[in-house]
């Protein structure tokens, strides 16, 4: 009798486990068809500001988005920042890096509002390939054009760039798992900073220095940043999925998987809800992706 028992049981698990392989099948093995497209380079899309360009005020800044924004998103984005002369995102714009949605982040840009902003990207960790070597993806590099003024002999894309009134440094938190790396890019940080003059210094990255998310601390980061950062004027952050700031430190989540927020810490502001941000020279206004209702605002001091 306890020898049909098992059987049982074991034929209870194995049909359990077909269910779960069947619905879950398109998740783990089929990857949708590649979006048709017959346009131009991406290099000819997305374009970093020229440095000379005086016209520029108004940023539109975004975060984690996970190839989850349609064309329809980005042109709602366009009606509500009219006068948007640059695009400034945190990383994670592609899932995973592969080619798919490289064509499918081309497919839904060029054919919005947007198109033709400049950008500036920073890498996020979806957009490394995994394994036990991890560089930045073809996919990025094919994407997203940014000055070759990085930290020297480190990988990945860290950069800045001068727009007027502003300097922009860009840090590709990905590679800093090696201290050598951590110690040359803080270096780097340093004198992009130092050097800046009187221009507010608005740093990005993916990795946030602080999180309001329970566990989410990076201490290689925060150990190496947080001091060095806090002299910045604003630094935009993403990868948490939810909206937090403590000045100067701020983390922007736009349309990816929402966290369950499960503690507040190091913040003074806390929302789970989609946002983007309006960067003027003095200003950075929080708004809801569903609504665009502002729900804060925050004061860029620079002395």
């Amino acid at each position: 009798m306890r020898k049909w028992v098992y059987i049982a049981l074991l034929a209870v698990l194995l049909a359990v486990g077909a269910v779960i392989c069947a619905v879950r099948w398109q998740a783990w093995f089929v990857i949708p068809a590649e979006p048709h497209w017959t346009g131009d380079t991406l290099q000819e899309v997305f374009h970093t500001p020229d440095a000379d360009n005086d016209s520029i005020a108004t940023i539109l800044v975004l975060g984690d988005i996970h190839s989850r924004l349609t064309r329809t998103d980005y042109d709602t984005l366009a009606a509500r920042v009219p006068d948007a002369d640059l695009v400034m995102q945190a990383g994670d714009w592609m899932e995973r890096g592969q080619e798919y949605y490289r064509q499918l982040l081309l497919r839904e840009w060029t054919n919005s509002a947007l198109n033709g902003l400049p950008v500036i990207a920073c890498p996020g960790n979806h957009e490394y390939t995994k394994g036990a070597h991890k560089s930045l993806s073809a996919a990025w590099n094919e994407t997203f054009l940014h000055p070759a003024n990085g930290p020297v002999g480190v990988p990945g894309a860290s950069y800045w760039l001068d727009i007027p009134q502003m300097r922009i440094i860009a840090i590709d938190t990905n590679p800093l798992s090696h201290v050598v790396y951590l110690t040359r890019t803080l270096t780097w940080l340093r004198e992009a900073m130092y050097s800046a003059g009187d221009r507010a210094v608005v740093v990005i990255m993916h990795h946030p220095v602080l999180s309001a998310a329970k566990g989410r601390v990076n201490p290689a980061i925060y150990g190496t940043f947080h001091h060095a950062l806090s002299q910045a004027d604003l630094v935009i952050a993403g990868h948490d999925h939810l909206y937090a700031r403590r000045t100067p430190f701020v983390m922007l989540n736009t349309a990816g998987r929402i966290k369950k927020q499960k503690k507040r810490l190091h913040s003074e502001v806390c929302d789970s809800v989609p946002v983007y941000g309006v960067l003027t020279n003095s200003q950075l206004t929080i708004r809801r992706m569903s609504d665009g209702v502002a729900i804060d605002s925050i004061y860029v001091k620079h002395d």
